[in-house]
């Protein structure tokens, strides 16, 4: 399924049941999984893994080297999990030696058109990335967060799983999982009940009730932010957990 316009590198690895439309561009060493599309004019570099069933629209440009006045041409990855969608003229990049050479895309993730996801970013399964956001180097999504339309979040902040960020907003903070983050600067508005209740197997009614008692605590309490994410980091919430553990140094402050 070659379009006659189309050029792959005999070096890429392509299954045979992939799409390539008129005018793309695949790398030596990329790899094309099984059942993937590319629409036309898609340029994928070498170093990108495109996992089965994922489907790529016009215009976009894959495994580009990353922005990083650092990167001196070093082998690095673009990794792309199965069944995405990217749409429209997003740029992804390759990772960096220093930010662990990889920048990661997992199963089911929606890239919109427009976006930019920068070098070593790391984008959980199912998250939802809107149109034209703008992801700065290291970065990372959490599993089933949302970002709304030209929403920019600066390199090396994260936002934790089941998030919602709203649209045209600067992210300059770490947003905590499960929650709804709105206005400039930043505000933490409340759950975000919608993804907890889409999930609702995961999330019964006292894992929820426990997601409240300690946002009160965070961002409506008078004790000290510091001492309050001291006690979640040791306490029995996973997603908790694994946000503060992964902290890069983002600022979680109290609105």
């Amino acid at each position: 399924m070659l379009h006659p316009s189309a050029f792959v590198h005999p070096n890429a690895n392509v299954h045979e049941s992939a799409v390539i439309g008129p005018w793309c561009v695949v790398d030596e060493n990329a790899e094309i999984g099984e059942n993937v599309v590319l629409e036309s004019r898609v340029r994928v570099y070498g170093g990108v893994t495109i996992k089965s069933n994922t489907h790529v629209y016009d215009g976009a440009i894959l495994g580009a080297p990353p922005q990083d006045l650092k990167y001196a041409g070093e082998p690095t990855r673009l990794e792309i999990g199965e069944n995405c969608i990217i749409r429209e003229y997003t740029t992804l990049n390759r990772g960096t030696v220093q930010g662990g050479g990889c920048t990661r895309i997992a199963p089911h993730v929606l890239i919109m058109a427009y976006a930019h996801v920068g070098h070593d970013c790391q984008i959980g399964e199912g998250a939802v990335i809107a149109n034209a956001c703008q992801l700065g180097g290291h970065v990372r999504i959490g599993k089933f967060a949302t970002l709304g339309g030209t929403t920019a979040v600066q390199q090396r902040n994260q936002v934790g799983a089941y998030a919602f960020v709203g649209g045209t907003l600067k992210v300059d903070y770490d947003v905590p999982p499960c929650s709804r983050a709105f206005g400039n600067p930043l505000r933490f508005a409340s759950l975000n009940l919608h993804a907890l209740r889409l999930h609702a197997d995961e999330f019964p009614p006292e894992r929820i009730a426990f997601f409240e008692r300690a946002f009160r605590e965070l961002y409506r309490g008078k004790r000290p932010t510091a001492e309050v994410i001291e006690e979640l980091k040791e306490g029995p919430e996973p997603l908790f957990q694994a946000f503060f553990d992964e902290h890069w140094g983002g600022s979680l402050v109290r609105p």
